[in-house]
Parts: structure tokens; C-alpha cells; sequence
């Protein structure tokens, strides 16, 4: 009987750990003041940001179906400001799920996950002198039926010695809301 019961505990934990560990998580972080925090900010319950790690990406970008993904730096306050342009253009076309994937770690480690998704990515990745691609943050990733529809990161390139929120003036914010909404119309569409 004790055996029995023992079992059944270790079947239960093995269940526990596997819903927990594919488990896609919309955290209920206190809202931080812009640009403090990417992830933190993004992730809130607000926002219609879910967080994805590396291998949850690859899988988005393997299968046939629809996502939008949006790789970041946490901390980046750029990420952030462009986040919440995408929050309200993408609620205001009914999107109530971008995926945030936090690429700090995962470029640093370089890790084999990491590649396939650069790889996966490469007619859009930058590609360094050294011929090396990477993703770089912001970027945007609309995947529509299993292909890239629309792939933004003009954001990520080194403005100079523009302060962030000398960048981001109106001028790039009706820019940038223009483009998203031309995208998103065109995402959602059955075309």
C-alpha cells in the first residue's frame, strides 16, 4: 500500500512539474515606471504581452499557425516604449496576445536553441562584419499560417548618441504606429 502511494505522490509531481514547465505565463508584476523594466512592464496583466523562453519561440516559429513575437532586452527602455505602441495598436485590432522573448541571455549564451531561431530567421537576422547574424532588440516577428508575414527591427540599430527619448519623438511614433497598423490589418485579414 505504501508503494502504492508513493507511486501515485511521484506520478503527481511528474504531471505537476510537466504543466508547470510548458506553461506559457502572463505575469501580474506591479507596473513599473516606463522603461525601468522591459520584462517586468510588458508582462504585467495589463498589457497583452505573454512571455515565451527560447525553445516555446522556436516551436512558434516551426508549426503552421499565427503568432506575433516580440524579442527584447529586458531593461531596454526602447523595448518598452515601442511594447506599449504595440499593446495599443494590437488591442485596437483585437490582438490580445504578443509573445515577449527576453534575447539577452540566450544571444549571450549563444546556445543551440538560440541558433536554430537565428537561423530559422536568416533571410531577416543582421548580419555582423564578421558574417555573423543575430537578432537584435526591438524586433518584431509577425508570423502568419507558418510564415513570416512582416519583420521589424529597425528599431535595434545604433541610433549614435540619440538619447532614447530624443529618438522617440512623434515624428517615429506616427511612423511606427502607421507601420503597425498597416501590418496588423494584414495579419488579421483571411487574404
Amino acid at each position: 500500500m505504501k508503494k502504492l502511494l508513493k507511486f501515485i505522490i511521484f506520478i503527481l509531481l511528474i504531471i505537476l512539474f510537466i504543466y508547470f514547465g510548458t506553461k506559457e505565463y502572463k505575469s501580474n508584476y506591479k507596473k513599473d515606471v516606463e522603461g525601468k523594466n522591459a520584462s517586468s512592464t510588458l508582462l504585467s496583466g495589463d498589457y497583452v504581452f505573454v512571455g515565451l523562453n527560447h525553445s516555446k519561440v522556436l516551436n512558434k516559429l516551426s508549426t503552421k499557425n499565427s503568432s506575433i513575437i516580440y524579442a527584447c532586452i529586458d531593461g531596454n527602455k526602447l523595448c518598452v516604449k515601442y511594447g506599449f505602441l504595440i499593446d495599443e495598436v494590437a488591442k485596437s485590432y483585437g490582438i490580445d496576445t504578443v509573445y515577449y522573448y527576453d534575447i539577452k541571455e540566450d544571444r549571450q549564451n549563444n546556445n543551440g536553441t538560440y541558433q536554430k531561431i537565428v537561423n530559422k530567421l536568416k533571410s531577416y537576422a543582421i548580419t555582423d562584419d564578421t558574417g555573423k547574424q543575430n537578432l537584435y532588440a526591438p524586433t518584431l516577428i509577425f508570423i502568419k499560417n507558418g510564415d513570416i508575414y512582416a519583420f521589424d527591427d529597425s528599431l535595434s540599430i545604433v541610433h549614435g548618441n540619440k538619447d532614447i527619448d530624443e529618438l522617440w519623438n512623434e515624428e517615429l511614433v506616427n511612423a511606427k504606429k502607421a507601420y503597425l497598423t498597416e501590418v496588423m490589418e494584414g495579419y488579421i485579414s483571411n487574404e
